[in-house]
Formats: structure tokens, C-alpha cells, sequence
């Protein structure tokens, strides 16, 4: 979709200027004019994909004011049309656009949504047709609003905790970098007109600063790069699974990713649940959407045990790997009908258990690496100072 820079003039006399998405400078004039802004020039102008990326609060934003002209009484064509013209965001606009049109053309909504990337989630997907089918589609609409939300506010949590460690990590491999690179090879052009055997340690350190200035240095960055992205990206299913096993056995690193998932799936399986959807659908769906295989292989075995008849409680007690609070909450839940509180109520105790693990991390972390630093400068205060003293010896 076209991405205009326009000019206009609102009813007082006041010029009006903005950006907005739109098929034609016709309908341009036509949604201006209904904000009671005639248009005065515009300029088609390019929009680069990577300034309007689409993250989970702005797509939770989208469902959100979509359900609130529904409960308005607009019907959904109407209601995506006005949703994609109060877009700020083009991209969005376009994707509602387009949906108006599937809509429009007799696809169902839950379809409609699905054809699209941004939006393909197969847990939102179960969500919007479970409404589209039991006619409840505000609801569940509503509910995959909230479902982004919390995806967002758990990305932003993780984000607000990691940015002090990473930074004292981004300054530790900063100052390395600038020592090994332009501190050293002073010392070593000094050293080396002594004309003198140098000490082991003194030596060690002109080598690994001649290492990080020569191309070796960048060809082994290439190379560490190409194998991280083979190692997440491109394998294969043997070697996802290995993957994932070295990940869960690093400390601190796979009680996060357990806790994470575990936490997801139950507030996607609790939201499932609430949208109607059976529990054994639930854990069909949340299982095909986890992308850990270690983590997605104990949720099909729920899914096996429910679907013999257990319930889920049994089963979760059965595999050893769930807290016992959780399981005496899903006992609960399926002996009093709400099952899907209970879930929510689970899911609420891994991301407290997530918290104090990162919290943990973090406490271990910035020392480590303050630690590191602080060893790297004794290190190099021998290495400059063994060869003086060696000459003040011999002098």
C-alpha cells in the first residue's frame, strides 16, 4: 500500500500535516475529509520495512480496538476499515485492508487472519475460531489481545533485566578489544628494543594482541557467526535436539528456558481453554507451537495421556517434571470446573520462579564479569611490569 506525506487544512483554518497509508490520493482526500481535513498536496514517499516492525503490544493494540468497535456495534468489515485508517503504523493499515477485502470476498475471519505472517500464530488461529464457531468472536478477540499483551510484557521484563549484565559484558569485551588492540603493542615495541628474552607471560600477551589485529582475528568471528547461525537457524532435527539439550544443562540458562516455556504454554493453554476449546485441542495446538524439542516432547506426552483418557493433573504428576503446587492447582481446577484459572494461576508461579532465576543470574553475572575485567588488568600490569623489573635486575 502507498504511504503519502500530505498538507492539509482542518474547519478552523489551521495547516495539517502528517503521514498515512492509503490506495490512491483519492482516497486519501476521502479519509481526510471525513476527519474534517481538506486536502491541500501530498507525495507518495517510500517506507522502509525494518522503521515499522510490528512487535506483540502493537499487534495486541490492533485486536484490542477491533473488539471495542465490535462491542460498539460496528459490524467487522466496517470495523477493520476504521481500525486500519487510525493506524499509524502503514503496514498494519495494509494488512487490515486487506483482511476487509477476504472478509468482504466471503473468507471467515480466523482465515482471513491466518493468511497473514505477522498475525499466523496457530494458537491465535484456535483461539478465533473457536469464537468464529461457538459465536463468540468478541470474546476471542479479546482474548488473543490479551494473549500479545502478555507476550509483550514478558519480552520487556526479560529485556529491562538482561540490559545492565549485557552492558557490563558489551563494556568487558570493549576494553579487551581496546587493550589487546592499542595498548600492548606500545609495551611491545618498547620490549622488543630491550634486545632481551622476555618473560612467558609478557610473550603470551604480544601474541593474543597480534592475534586480535591480524585478519585471523576476523576470519574467526566470520567463522563463530556462521556456525551460530547453522547452530539456531539451519539444523537439522538431530541437531535442534542436541541443541536443545546443551541448552537446558547450562545453569541458570535451562531453568529460564524450562521456566519461560512452561509459563507460555499454560497461559496459552488457560486462554485456549476460555475461548472453548477442549483441553485435548489445547494441548495439541500449544504442543506444535513449541519450538524446543525437549520442552515440546514432555507436552505431547500430556497430550498422549489425555487423549488414553488420564487427566491432566495425573498425567502432570506422572511425568516429574512440574512443581507440586502446580499440580495440586490443575487437581483443583478439574474438580471444580475451572480449569482455566487454575492454569492461569500456574502459569503466574513459574514466571515468579522465572523472576527469581533471572534475578539470580544477574546476581552472578556482573561480578563474574567485573571479576574477568579486573583479572585481564592484573594480568596485564604483570606482563608490562615482569620485563622492567627484569631489566632494573640485570642493570
Amino acid at each position: 500500500m502507498p504511504y503519502f506525506k500530505w498538507v492539509g487544512v482542518d474547519i478552523t483554518g489551521m495547516t495539517k500535516k502528517g503521514k498515512y497509508a492509503a490506495y490512491s490520493q483519492q482516497e486519501l482526500t476521502s479519509r481526510l475529509f471525513k476527519q474534517g481535513i481538506a486536502l491541500l498536496s501530498c507525495k507518495p514517499v517510500y517506507t522502509m520495512p525494518f522503521l515499522w516492525l510490528i512487535n506483540s503490544q502493537e499487534k495486541g493494540d490492533v485486536f484490542k480496538h477491533i473488539a471495542q468497535l465490535l462491542k460498539a456495534g460496528i459490524l467487522l468489515p466496517n470495523a477493520l476499515v476504521v481500525a486500519a485508517e487510525q493506524s499509524f503504523n502503514p503496514f498494519i493499515a495494509d494488512l487490515l485492508f486487506t483482511i476487509n477485502i477476504d472478509i468482504r470476498n466471503g473468507i471467515v475471519f480466523p482465515d482471513a487472519v491466518g493468511k497473514h505472517d505477522v498475525f499466523s500464530d496457530p494458537i491465535v488461529t484456535i483461539m478465533l475460531c473457536a469464537g468464529h464457531e461457538s459465536g463468540d468472536l468478541v470474546n476471542a478477540i479479546d482474548t488473543v489481545a490479551l494473549y500479545f499483551y502478555k507476550q509483550h510484557q514478558f519480552s520487556k521484563s526479560v529485556r529491562s533485566a538482561l540490559a545492565m549484565p549485557f552492558l557490563t559484558l558489551i563494556f568487558f569485551v570493549g576494553i579487551s578489544c581496546f587493550i589487546f588492540a592499542f595498548i600492548i603493542p606500545r609495551f611491545a615495541d618498547m620490549f622488543h628494543s630491550l634486545n632481551q628474552e622476555l618473560p612467558v607471560l609478557t610473550q603470551y600477551m604480544i601474541k593474543i594482541s597480534e592475534f586480535v589485529r591480524s585478519s585471523s582475528m576476523f576470519w574467526l568471528l566470520g567463522l563463530i557467526a556462521l556456525l551460530f547461525f547453522i547452530f539456531y537457524y539451519c539444523g537439522t532435527t538431530i541437531g535442534k535436539r542436541v541443541r536443545d539439550k546443551i541448552v537446558m544443562r547450562i545453569p541458570f540458562i535451562g531453568a529460564a528456558v524450562w521456566q519461560h516455556q512452561v509459563c507460555q504454554i499454560l497461559h496459552a493453554l488457560s486462554l485456549l481453554l476460555k475461548s472453548g476449546v477442549t483441553l485435548e485441542m489445547g494441548l495439541k495446538v500449544v504442543s506444535a507451537s513449541i519450538d524446543n524439542n525437549i520442552i515440546k516432547s514432555r507436552f505431547e506426552l500430556l497430550y498422549d495421556a489425555i487423549v488414553s483418557g488420564q487427566f491432566l493433573s495425573t498425567a502432570m504428576a506422572t511425568s516429574l517434571f512440574f512443581l507440586p503446587e502446580v499440580i495440586a492447582l490443575t487437581r483443583i481446577g478439574e474438580e471444580s470446573g475451572m480449569l482455566d484459572q487454575s492454569l492461569q494461576r500456574a502459569a503466574l508461579i513459574y514466571g515468579d520462579r522465572l523472576d527469581n532465576t533471572m534475578r539470580r543470574f544477574i546476581f552472578f553475572l556482573q561480578p563474574v564479569v567485573i571479576i574477568l575485567l579486573g583479572f585481564l588488568v592484573t594480568t596485564l600490569i604483570f606482563a608490562v611490569y615482569l620485563p622492567i623489573m627484569q631489566l632494573s635486575h640485570v642493570l
